[in-house]
């Protein structure tokens, strides 16, 4: 999800060129791609935060969870008339983004009071080795579509973003590996016993 949300949104508007022309590349498409790469960060959160909640929560908890999800609910249909009407489709995914934002914020709040007695939680800790520089480099990335891919000059300026970006997700895997190297070892040990 961390790699589609750092590469999706600065490659949105070359991936719409390279596939649909410039047609559709240039109208909304691109930008509610854009945006929809963000959301699909949100849904992973929103799903594993509520996995979670409802994995052990007690009944009380739970009602309590329905009553504050039916809230939500009522919040974001209000969010879809308002933004569709200012934003259309863009306005659909950022009334969906809102949503699971307020969703997993209810679920965060849950989770730290579930770990309050154990010092060494942190949601920080949750978070993959390397995701910081995945953020520097989806902010590098953006910066240099804005600088070189034009909409006249396509060609030229999609391959200097594309180059950058392919050298960034070559260091953004490595990064990701090296902070990573138990896990991945871990899960070639796991591979190894199979039968």
């Amino acid at each position: 999800g961390l790699i589609v949300v750092s590469f999706g949104p600065s490659y949105s508007y070359s991936l719409m060129r390279l596939l649909y022309g410039q047609k559709w590349s240039d109208g909304e498409a691109s930008t509610v791609l854009q945006f929809y790469c963000l959301y699909v960060i949100l849904l992973a959160m929103n799903g594993t935060s509520e996995a979670f909640l409802h994995a052990v929560a007690t009944e009380h908890q739970l009602k309590q969870s329905n009553d504050t999800l039916l809230v939500f609910s009522v919040i974001y249909v209000v969010l879809n008339v308002l933004l569709i009407r200012r934003a259309g489709a863009v306005g659909l995914i950022l009334a969906n983004s809102l949503n699971m934002i307020f969703r997993i914020a209810y679920s965060g709040v849950f989770i730290r009071k579930y770990f309050k007695d154990t010092p060494s939680f942190s949601f920080k800790g949750c978070m993959p080795g390397g995701s910081e520089f995945l953020l520097v480099t989806g902010v590098a990335t953006v910066m240099v579509e804005r600088m070189y891919v034009k909409r006249e000059e396509f060609w030229f300026g999609f391959g200097v973003h594309l180059c950058f970006g392919l050298g960034c997700l070559a260091g953004c895997g490595l990064m990701i590996f090296r902070r990573e190297k138990a896990f991945f070892n871990k899960i070639i040990r796991s591979e190894e016993h199979v039968d």
